[in-house]
């Protein structure tokens, strides 16, 4: 499989040839790039049944699922390779701040998120793509990231029964809209999330 950066040239140069009008240029590119036969082909696919010559009829429910799933395999957003939200936080080169700020989210909240306090079940779909655009991920590989991102306590021997109480209650879950109502966030940064709620 190709990198997506040599990937998405690839497909530029196609489309550079398209609008050239440059037939051979498009056939050279397949025949020289073996590797990226398929995701081109699976591009070229796509363009044609979008681009600018593309019918303007109603696609069939088939056609339109058939539409989708080749978008989806054309545009995929990349695949990550982290263990938790920490980590792809991390390697995405981003502090806590960053983060936080990029997302219009309290620097307390998104540690919420990445000490797996927030519950999955309490984002919406608007909410979970949002978090899920800012790093350039799926919503599947955002929430299986947040769920990775729950730690499981582990207790000291030396730990007290009251002090064991206490971590005990600190990590208790909390929903989005919890999370944010405890926030320093500003009104206008509230409003914004839970409204998309």
């Amino acid at each position: 499989m190709m990198i997506s950066k040599e990937l998405q040239q690839l497909k530029m140069a196609w489309l550079a040839a398209e609008e050239a009008g440059d037939k051979q240029a498009q056939v050279a590119l397949l025949r020289d790039h073996p590797d990226a036969q398929d995701e081109l082909i699976d591009f070229i696919a796509a363009y044609r049944m979008i681009g600018p010559a593309a019918e303007e009829v109603s696609p069939l429910p088939l056609t339109q699922r058939a539409m989708a799933t080749a978008l989806e395999r054309v545009f995929a957003p990349q695949r990550v390779a982290a263990s938790d939200l920490r980590d792809l936080r991390a390697k995405q080169g981003l502090s806590l701040v960053q983060a936080a700020r990029g997302l219009r989210l309290g620097v307390d909240v998104w540690k919420k998120f990445e000490d797996g306090v927030i519950e999955l079940v309490s984002l919406s779909e608007r909410q979970l793509e949002r978090l899920a655009q800012f790093f350039h991920i799926s919503t599947e590989q955002f929430s299986g990231l947040l769920i990775q991102s729950q730690s499981v306590p582990t207790l000291d021997r030396r730990q007290t029964t009251q002090a064991a109480r206490s971590s005990q209650q600190t990590s208790l879950k909390q929903s989005l809209a919890e999370a944010i109502e405890k926030s320093a966030m500003s009104k206008q940064e509230r409003q914004a999330w839970l409204e998309e709620a």
